[in-house]
């Protein structure tokens, strides 16, 4: 497998692999399965809108067919695959949706979140949920909030141990209103369903440091991607622009020994926004994979832009990375 500190990143298009709809704007999180980790030898690719998990399909990774939803109301999908079973993890709270309590009369309901996980071996049929970790466990989550919140699950197997890694608590950006994660954290467990518990529950792992150029406002997230006996994590920290005078967000590689403790590579971002159009505001998730057969890197993301018809858009595109030959050499 290259080393992705070696790595040299570029985009496979200057417009979005997949974008959303009216009724669907935002795209949020991707979560891919290549041809070689799923059972049909098809890719798929899994995501969240504010209607829940949507699940599509595609013979090339590239153009991909209509969605189907999986789960109402989940956000932030993470595939774990082990023993041919297929877990999947997501976010799950006991929010409003939108137009949808307030014609019901219904109203808020208290909206700190939790984890669940379902299990497949077809990526078709799902198990009923089960509850694997609730934020109101987690001492920080409700840090600056009415209600404690974890986001965005993924699981790393060490040994004989699972680590859930995750964000917690959030932050509300003050000139677009657009909600990170401030923190980010770990919980493990001996078996694959849990109970997860934090082996150092007083601080998160990472926090936001106010001098810091990238990641003076919030964490965002964070993607690990295991790397033999090295763990890497694709980062979307948040920050105070100061020469274009707003937040903003960027990617960039964090590498850690043992998962608890984590340095920056470099000094120069992966990715940053673009100057305008559908990537022009946040870069605000991902998901990476090796692919063997080809000696490359997918870096699949999302990112919003400009508005449109007063709504925000965010759309999922996509990095290619490799090694140059001298690199390999040396």
């Amino acid at each position: 497998m290259q080393d992705l500190e070696k790595c040299i990143w570029f985009p496979f298009s200057d417009e979005p692999l997949v974008s959303g709809g009216r009724l669907t704007p935002t795209l949020c999180d991707p979560q891919v399965l290549l041809p070689e980790q799923s059972c049909d030898g098809k890719w798929h690719l899994f995501y969240h809108t504010w209607l829940g998990l949507h699940h599509c399909m595609s013979s090339s990774g590239i153009a991909w067919e209509a969605s189907r939803l999986i789960e109402p109301r989940g956000h932030s999908p993470f595939i774990f695959i082990e023993n041919e079973n297929y877990y999947l993890l997501y976010e799950k709270h006991d929010g409003s949706m939108p137009f949808i309590n307030n014609r019901t009369g219904e109203g808020k309901h208290d909206s700190y979140s939790c984890f669940e996980m379902k299990t497949s071996t077809d990526l078709v049929t799902w198990s009923k949920p089960r509850l694997i970790l609730d934020s109101r466990t987690i001492p920080f989550a409700g840090d600056y909030l009415k209600y404690p919140r974890i986001s965005r699950p993924q699981l790393v197997k060490a040994g004989d141990e699972y680590t859930l890694f995750f964000g917690a608590s959030h932050l509300v950006l003050p000139d677009t209103k657009q909600k990170v994660s401030r923190y980010f954290a770990c919980a493990t467990s001996p078996a694959v369903s849990g109970p997860y518990s934090m082996k150092k529950p007083e601080r998160p792992l990472l926090e936001p440091i106010p001098d810091d150029p990238w990641s003076n406002l919030g964490c965002g997230s964070i993607r690990v991607v295991p790397c033999g006996d090295v763990l890497y994590a694709f980062q979307c920290p948040v920050f105070w622009n100061q020469e274009k005078k707003r937040t903003s967000s960027v990617m960039v590689l964090l590498r850690s020994e043992d998962g608890y403790n984590w340095s920056r590579c470099g000094s120069r971002p992966i990715l940053v926004p673009a100057d305008k159009g559908w990537s022009s505001s946040y870069i605000m998730g991902c998901d990476v994979h090796y692919k063997a057969d080809e000696k490359c890197w997918y870096c699949y993301f999302s990112a919003s832009g400009e508005k449109e018809l007063f709504f925000k858009k965010e759309s999922i595109g996509l990095l290619l990375g490799n090694v140059p030959n001298d690199a390999l050499k040396g």
